[in-house]
């Protein structure tokens, strides 16, 4: 099924080229025709993950409103955006990640011991400072330094890719408290810093991360 739709859709596309080939600006309407179809890929700072096995790590001492920790909150996300990211990127177990952390703490060679127990090819490590979600007393904000870098592995577990530490601030304006409980606020906010960070390892498109950033809160 899925072929037939992928040859359908080129044999629509090969019409269409052809019709506008005869008109008047056909190669600039060409190209806006391909964007719709095709939308507008984006390569990301660090694309060494693509089809590798990694161990994602986040490091803070700020406490979330919900059932697990910040870090475990955002470990977990962000592992979800690189799996489905088509980028063919698999995720080392969490739960073999955090055996291993609770069992040896985090040092500065952790990385690259980290990576050989779960065998994972890269290690991502997020670090998540000055965490806020308020704004005074009667407003909320979202408030975050953080920074993130890649270790390769089979390089002796060098870092090969470090980025931060960003401010992201989510909503500019703020919310009203008496709009939306914590719970819901922090889960929106961090669904945005998370998408935020995943872009530095992911393929994404374009359109599809100015509707995110457009999309306003619950």
């Amino acid at each position: 099924m899925f072929a037939v739709i992928k040859k359908t859709n080129l044999a629509l596309l090969l019409v269409l080229a052809a019709t506008f080939a005869t008109s008047t600006g056909c190669i600039q309407e060409m190209a806006q025709l391909l964007y719709v179809i095709k939308g507008h890929k984006v390569e990301p700072p660090f694309a060494a993950l693509k089809e590798k096995k990694v161990a994602i790590v986040c490091t803070s001492d700020a406490a979330a409103f919900g059932p697990d920790s910040l870090s475990v909150t955002i470990t977990k996300h962000i592992g979800i955006l690189l799996a489905t990211s088509g980028d063919k990127i698999t995720i080392a177990a969490p739960a073999k990640v955090d055996e291993f952390v609770d069992a040896n703490g985090w040092e500065d060679d952790s990385p690259h011991k980290l990576g050989q127990a779960v065998e994972a090819e890269y290690v991502v490590v997020i670090d998540i400072d000055d965490y806020s979600i308020h704004e005074g007393a009667t407003l909320y904000k979202g408030r975050s330094e953080w920074t993130a870098s890649a270790y390769d592995i089979a390089n002796e577990g060098k870092i090969v890719f470090s980025v931060g530490p960003k401010h992201f601030a989510f909503p500019e304006t703020g919310r009203p408290s008496i709009q939306s409980s914590e719970r819901e606020f922090e889960s929106f906010y961090l669904a945005r810093l998370c998408d935020r960070i995943s872009k530095q390892f992911i393929t994404y498109d374009k359109m599809e991360s100015y509707a995110e950033e457009a999309i306003t809160l619950p």
